[in-house]
């Protein structure tokens, strides 16, 4: 649960960075008045919707992940502090598949080592 001020200061950052499609919240019941989480689905495991929760404590965890990613090449942050953020925050490297790659393939060795500094290699069989 987060305060409303808390809220407004996590979404402005939100906007600012233009993560919009990282987010969801709720504002029902034990989630009152609101709470803000980053969307990891199929990060740690194969067909799981998951997410983590983003509160002004772990902003900070955010907010350096997006530093350390845009460190590696500029507007990378947007697409993958949101998992780095949820790998620090569990302690806990994404599954082989989830990590980044694709058209950023020359940053792909500087992105898997920040992933790789989130927790302990996997298990084959833990990852799906």
């Amino acid at each position: 649960m987060t305060t409303t001020d808390d809220a407004l200061t996590i979404l402005a950052y939100i906007a600012e960075q233009d993560m919009h499609d990282a987010i969801f919240w709720r504002c029902d019941g034990t989630y009152a008045p609101i709470t803000i989480f980053i969307t990891c689905n199929d990060l740690f495991y194969w067909a799981t919707a998951d997410c983590e929760e983003l509160t002004i404590e772990n902003l900070p965890v955010l907010k350096q992940a997006v530093v350390d990613i845009d460190a590696v090449g500029p507007v990378l942050g947007i697409l993958h502090a949101p998992a780095l953020f949820a790998c620090r925050v569990r302690g806990m490297r994404p599954q082989q598949p989830a990590y980044p790659h694709g058209d950023y393939i020359e940053n792909e060795p500087k992105l898997r080592a920040l992933f790789d500094a989130c927790g302990p290699p996997r298990d084959a069989k833990d990852e799906g």
